[in-house]
């Protein structure tokens, strides 16, 4: 097995990877099949699971379906469905890139109205919503990401262009044809949770992709022969992954992936759920530096779950993470060179001022920082309010 020499090295026990993603679809699928009950919702749900380590491309388990006895159809390997809002990671990044190029300019902490739009699609408009109808305003693209706003993904994307969306996902060589349409913000094509899990290794190292292996080497009557090894392939600018993988921290810690931190998972880390149309598809992908898991839930005649990403992958991904990563190091990620970083108001966007009542240090591109204080909070200090009450220096 690929991981097991590799494993054994970080003082991991490789076999146990397995054991803890088994227990973890094992439970997660059941607690699916309680929420599914409540709802009065018949049907036997499937899950996958595919964990990685980033850094070399070894998978170090996979789970290909609830039970093997009742099914050997390997979900994980061979199961193609829309990937939904996991896709949206790579719109911000096409952002970042054609942001460093000089066609745009949008930071993390650009706003973007959330609001109902109608979007141009050839001779038809394309009227996507938000889950459940819900509109933020005015919303950082930190704030988008991690709340999963499709509406403001595809303003995104619009204005960088679809075709330069597209085009990043066929630079990763997996899944099916990503097509220049508005929709592609939200993940409209195929992947398996494999290719998914392939496509991510890009925000582990820096914007090059891990290719995956399974087996490293062949014995065969004592002689042992080396698996040759794919080259990586840069995707993108390791400053302007790294952006992408920042904002995707935000996931976990405040946003629709909140629930690991909730089912105990405490390490840093950085992930994306994912939701696709009429709750078919319910996936979360996250990574720290050294693991990276895949989790999707779903049937397999393709019929609605109706349940998110959020609700019933995040929990089984935290599960699996916690086990596995148990007594191992907070590793931060690497920060490249070319990123600065500024203290800003999370509501405007702008520098914060010593008024702003929440303050984030963001990451940007070199040059790319913001130039105005918030003007919303004022730049007046509490401190001069008080001089200028008192009369103090008049």
């Amino acid at each position: 097995i690929g991981g097991v020499r590799r494993l054994e090295n970080l003082g991991f026990k490789a076999l146990a990877f397995q054991r803890f993603a088994q227990e973890a679809v094992a439970e997660g699928a059941a607690a699916v099949d309680k929420q599914l009950a409540a709802r009065k919702r018949k049907g036997t749900p499937q899950v996958a699971l595919v964990a990685v380590d980033p850094r070399t491309g070894e998978i170090l388990a996979l789970v290909g379906g609830r039970a093997y006895s009742q099914s050997q159809y390997n979900r994980a390997v061979l199961a193609r469905r829309q990937p939904g809002s996991t896709f949206k990671p790579f719109v911000y990044l096409t952002a970042f890139e054609q942001t460093a190029a000089g066609a745009v300019e949008l930071t993390p902490a650009s706003l973007m109205v959330d609001e109902p739009t109608a979007f141009p699609d050839g001779e038809e408009v394309y009227e996507p919503a938000n889950f459940e109808g819900e509109y933020e305003g005015a919303v950082t693209l930190r704030r988008a990401l991690a709340s999963s706003r499709n509406i403001v993904a595809i303003k995104v994307a619009e204005q960088v262009g679809f075709d330069k969306v597209a085009a990043m996902w066929s630079r990763t060589r997996v899944g099916t044809q990503a097509h220049a349409y508005p929709s592609v913000a939200l993940g409209v094509f195929e992947a398996t949770p494999l290719e998914m899990a392939e496509a991510y290794t890009v925000f582990a190292n820096g914007g090059l992709l891990r290719p995956l292996k399974a087996i490293t080497q062949v014995v065969d009557e004592g002689q042992a022969r080396d698996i040759k090894e794919e080259t990586p392939r840069r995707i993108a600018r390791a400053d302007t992954t790294f952006l992408v993988t920042n904002m995707m921290r935000s996931v976990i810690d405040e946003g629709s992936g909140a629930g690991a931190r909730s089912g105990g998972f405490r390490l840093d880390a950085a992930g994306k759920t994912g939701t696709t149309n009429d709750l078919r598809d319910a996936w979360f992908i996250g990574l720290t530096p050294e693991l990276l898991t895949v989790v999707w839930v779903g049937f397999d005649d393709n019929q609605p779950l109706g349940l998110t990403g959020g609700q019933v992958a995040v929990p089984i991904w935290a599960n699996f993470m916690r086990r596995a990563l148990a007594g191992r190091p907070n590793i931060p990620f690497d920060v490249p060179d070319g990123i600065v970083y500024a203290d800003i108001d999370k509501d405007t966007g702008q520098l914060a001022t010593p008024n702003c009542p929440r303050v984030y240090r963001e990451a940007f591109l070199a040059g790319h920082e913001p130039g105005e204080s918030c003007q919303t909070h004022g730049n007046e200090s509490i401190f001069s309010k008080i001089q200028s009450f008192l009369g103090i220096g008049r």
